[in-house]
């Protein structure tokens, strides 16, 4: 499940969606609902995509807190788990 989520208050998807209040709180709590932020500005070399500051990806709650703390992309998450088997 994805979801391209834009501030009301900018309604379009650019990167100036990192300037709005809701990508700050998005970016704060978007975990605490199974969502993770898919396209990370510091992860571009990664995910091969630039950054998308509205694209969020359902992963679930427990994944979504895991990559978050060890700051991890969708991509090394994935590489985490296969190297964990």
């Amino acid at each position: 499940l994805v979801l391209d989520l834009a501030s009301k208050s900018y309604p379009v998807l650019e990167e100036e969606q990192e300037n709005t209040d809701a990508y700050q709180w998005l970016i704060q709590h978007c975990m605490e609902y199974g969502f993770i932020l898919r396209y990370p500005e510091d992860k571009q070399e990664i995910t091969k995509i630039r950054f998308e500051p509205w694209h969020y990806r359902y992963v679930g709650v427990e994944h979504a807190k895991a990559m978050q703390e060890r700051h991890f992309c969708l991509e090394e998450y994935v590489e985490y788990l296969e190297n964990q088997r």
